[in-house]
């Protein structure tokens, strides 16, 4: 047992005997406590099964007997919602990641499905066309019918709880991270002045607004004309990209982008394609005819989501790449990155229907490749000075001084920044071993891109920049 825990916690000492003895007075609390939840739950109706209110209950009663007997051996209650709040974040982000990939997988595989049907054999006229496929050592045969069958099956899968569990993680982690700290993650430092209340408020807002322009576009004023929805709903995106730029944080409005567009693509599911699907299976029970204007509408949406996919990707992954969002023209990165995207699933899309247009997928490559070059020229131009021998030596103790006002108020191992209780990505730069550790990050964010500390929310000068700079080019002495 002492191996284990010693493999599984390797801290230098810890009374184990002393929590293990806490752990088992805070039982009998903590199981009463899962008992009368237990009762709690049989009154709703999706929690009839004891086998899952057993596996509820027991699992609360573990964490609440582990979170106070740790309370109870001095862990201050800051320390527990600090580290809670993180593997809560971590787990939201995991599984918003997983039901994210498992919708957009149904809706590109169903894209590809309905592409590659066979409707030509004389043999199979009653049928809207089949596909025979082979997989894990297997062979499927997969069959579409020109209507519904006469008689439904026991078993009809369903897909739209995907869609349903990836907007609602992707909106829990929208409040974890950042309504819960507006003041920190969604202010900008343009010169639209916020108060944290109303940036959630424009966000919510937007959210549902968005969502409302778009579907009133698609039923009413461009029903008839794709083309032309396509032009305004690219440049409404445009128009949406800015101005979230000069509303929040650089960080915040790429995000704000793709929250919408997720909002966008899980009301289609919601309010158009499982309301289609509804009116097939009660046609098919009531042996009636399904209405197929919203059959068509519904496939609509289905493509519309389809092009969706790859720019909402990008956006998830974008605040590991500082120089998209952290840019000059960031909504214009945005914009470009998302037309690259948009063509290489077209490119696929076309290729599922036997159209091969290979140009695409160059001409996406391309305007990547101009992308990077044009949004570098600062950096590709940039003639900084070389350090002279002559120039006084930046002291160490001033280039802490700067980091530790500008930086570590976040990077620490206890951060002093309002509605930070852990350091971003656990960087800290408490000593100069950290410092020294982390200079190419330093480098890379305070220096070359300068979008750290976000939106300048320490007021770093460029003078203090600079010193950093003409530090690191002198050799990153810290013994001076």
């Amino acid at each position: 047992m002492e191996i284990f825990l010693k493999i599984v916690a390797p801290v230098q000492s810890y009374d184990f005997q002393s929590f293990f003895h806490n752990l088992l007075l805070t039982l009998p609390a903590s199981s009463l406590v899962g008992v009368i939840l237990f009762f709690v739950l049989g009154a709703f109706s999706g929690f009839k099964s004891i086998e899952q209110r057993l596996y509820i209950v027991v699992s609360l009663t573990i964490v609440i007997s582990f979170t106070t007997a740790f309370y109870n051996l001095g862990v201050p209650v800051d320390t527990l919602i600090a580290v809670y709040s993180e593997w809560i974040h971590l787990i939201v982000r995991w599984v918003h990641i997983i039901v994210g990939v498992a919708w957009i997988g149904t809706s590109f595989y169903f894209n590809w499905l309905d592409s590659r049907l066979e409707r030509d054999d004389p043999d199979f006229k009653h049928l809207d066309g089949y596909l025979w496929s082979v997989h894990s050592g297997g062979f499927y045969r997969i069959e579409k019918l020109k209507g519904p069958p006469k008689k439904l099956p026991k078993v009809l899968h369903w897909f739209k709880w995907e869609a349903y569990a990836t907007w609602i993680s992707g909106f829990v982690l929208l409040i974890l991270v950042y309504y819960l700290n507006a003041s920190s993650m969604m202010l900008g430092n343009s010169g639209i002045l916020l108060t944290p209340l109303q940036a959630i408020i424009i966000s919510v807002l937007l959210l549902i607004g968005c969502w409302l322009l778009y579907d009133y576009l698609c039923k009413n004023v461009l029903k008839n004309n794709e083309q032309t929805l396509i032009a305004i709903g690219f440049f409404l995106f445009i128009v949406l990209s800015y101005s979230l730029t000069q509303i929040y944080g650089s960080r915040a409005a790429y995000i704000h982008v793709g929250a919408i567009i997720g909002t966008i693509m899980a009301a289609n599911v919601f309010r158009v394609i499982i309301p289609a699907q509804k009116n097939l299976v009660t046609a098919a029970e009531n042996n009636e005819k399904p209405n197929l204007d919203l059959s068509l509408e519904a496939k609509n949406r289905s493509i519309h989501n389809n092009y969706f996919t790859l720019p909402v990707l990008f956006i998830m992954i974008s605040s590991h790449f500082s120089f998209t969002y952290g840019a000059i023209n960031n909504w214009l990165i945005l914009a470009v990155i998302s037309i690259a995207g948009i063509l290489t699933r077209h490119y696929f899309n076309l290729r599922n229907k036997k159209q091969y247009k290979f140009w695409i997928l160059p001409a996406a490559g391309m305007i990547m490749f101009f992308l990077m070059t044009l949004s570098s020229l600062s950096v590709f131009e940039r003639k900084e000075a070389p350090v002279s021998a002559s120039l006084e030596l930046v002291k160490f103790n001033e280039v802490q001084n700067i980091i530790k006002y500008r930086c570590g108020t976040c990077h620490a191992k206890y951060p002093t920044f309002e509605g930070i209780e852990a350091p971003p990505k656990g960087v800290i730069y408490d000593s100069a071993k950290d410092i020294v550790a982390n200079i190419k990050l330093i480098k890379a964010q305070a220096i070359d891109a300068q979008i750290m500390p976000p939106n300048n929310l320490t007021g770093i000068t460029n003078n203090e920049r600079e010193t950093l700079r003409i530090w690191i080019e002198q050799g990153a002495n810290i013994n001076n």
